[in-house]
């Protein structure tokens, strides 16, 4: 006679992959949730092509030196990469 009650689905958010996890610029957009995470892993795989064709010049490797998150940074703001 007692009812018997089944647990409710929990909801399981994804997971950022490691090139979103190894941006702390992008972990903070991420937690923050002012990106989705499709768009952040997006950013993620964009900056680390900017950063394959613009890291031999010197004045890009100079920049990103001083900030670890400078190819996340300036991936945002290209307009068509």
């Amino acid at each position: 006679m007692y009812l018997k009650l089944e647990a409710a689905p929990t909801i399981t958010t994804p997971e950022p992959s490691e090139l979103v996890k190894a941006s702390q610029y992008l972990m903070t957009l991420f937690k923050n949730g002012v990106i989705p995470l499709q768009e952040l892993e997006r950013r993620a795989r964009g900056a680390e092509r900017l950063k394959e064709a613009c890291s031999s010049t010197p004045f890009y490797t100079e920049r990103a030196k001083k900030d670890p998150d400078y190819w996340h940074k300036f991936y945002a703001g290209m307009v068509n990469w």
